[in-house]
C-alpha cells in the first residue's frame, strides 16, 4: 500500500539566491542510558503477580543501514503483551510491537536547460516495524526476586519509506514547483527469532526486565535486518 499527495505552486524567486548540488545522508546514531532507582526494600520481594502484564522497553539495534550499508545501531522502541504465567508459573507467551528509525537520505539536483533553471529535491525517511509472538520459559518460576527466561517466536516486519519530491523551474524571476509525498512499504516477511532475559522484582506486580533477542533471516531487497537486539525495560502484571 501506498499513499501519495501532489501539490504545485508558483513563487518569486529571491534575488541572489546560491545553489549547488548536495547530497546529505541523515544518519543518527543515538545511545540510550536509563537509571533505574529501587528502594533496597524492593529488592526482598519473594512473589510477584502472574496475571496478564504489559511492558515497555527500550533498547539498542544493530542492523545493516540500507542508506550507508554499513552495520549501524539503531534505538529501538516496543510494546509488550503479555499472557498470565501458567504450568506452575514457568510458561507465558508475549505479542510485541517495535521499531526503529534508519535515517534520512536527501539529494539536490539542479541544472539549465534553455535558459530555465530546474531544480530537484529528493527526501527519503526509512523506517523497519515488527509485530512478533514469544513463548518463554521461567525455569525458576515466580518465586524469588531474580528470575531469568527463554524464548523463541516468529514475527513479521515492514521496511517503510516516508518519502517526498520537490520539482522547481525557474522562469524570468517566477519559480513553478511541484511537491509530491507518500509512503512505501519496499519490503515485508516473516522471521524467526530467539531471546533471552532477566526480570527483577520491584514489588508484587512491577518487575524491571533486562532483554537480549536476536532475530534470524530478517532481510529482503537485498538488506540485512537481522542481528542483536538489547533491551531495557518495566513490566506491570495485573
Amino acid at each position: 500500500m501506498a499513499s501519495t499527495e501532489t501539490a504545485r505552486e508558483k513563487c518569486l524567486a529571491d534575488d541572489g539566491v546560491r545553489r549547488r548540488p548536495r547530497i546529505r545522508q541523515g544518519l543518527w546514531i543515538a545511545a540510550v542510558a536509563t537509571t533505574v532507582a529501587m528502594l533496597p526494600g524492593m529488592m526482598n520481594s519473594a512473589s510477584a503477580g502472574n496475571g496478564p502484564g504489559i511492558a515497555l522497553k527500550v533498547g539498542m539495534q544493530t542492523i545493516e543501514s540500507p542508506v550507508t550499508l554499513r552495520d549501524t545501531t539503531r534505538t529501538r522502541y516496543e510494546l509488550e503483551l503479555s499472557s498470565q504465567l501458567f504450568a506452575n508459573e514457568r510458561l507465558d507467551f508475549a505479542l510485541s510491537v517495535g521499531g526503529s528509525s534508519l535515517g534520512t537520505h536527501r539529494d539536490y539536483y539542479a541544472e539549465m536547460v534553455d535558459g530555465v533553471l530546474i531544480e530537484q529535491s529528493f527526501r527519503d525517511t526509512l523506517s523497519l516495524l515488527d509485530v512478533r509472538v514469544a513463548a518463554r520459559l521461567h525455569p525458576l518460576g515466580q518465586d524469588g526476586p531474580i528470575r531469568p527466561y527463554l524464548g523463541a517466536g516468529v514475527g513479521y516486519f515492514w521496511f517503510i519509506d516516508s518519502w517526498s519530491d520537490r520539482y522547481y523551474e525557474t522562469v524570468g524571476g517566477i519559480t513553478y514547483t511541484d511537491r509530491r509525498k507518500g509512503t512505501d512499504t519496499l519490503s515485508e516477511s516473516f522471521f524467526p527469532f530467539v531471546l533471552a532475559g532477566l526480570n527483577v522484582a520491584v514489588n508484587d506486580n512491577a518487575e524491571v526486565l533486562l532483554e537480549f533477542q536476536y532475530d534470524i533471516e530478517k532481510k529482503d531487497s537485498g538488506f540485512d535486518f537481522g542481528g542483536p537486539i538489547y533491551m531495557l525495560g518495566l513490566r506491570f502484571r495485573f
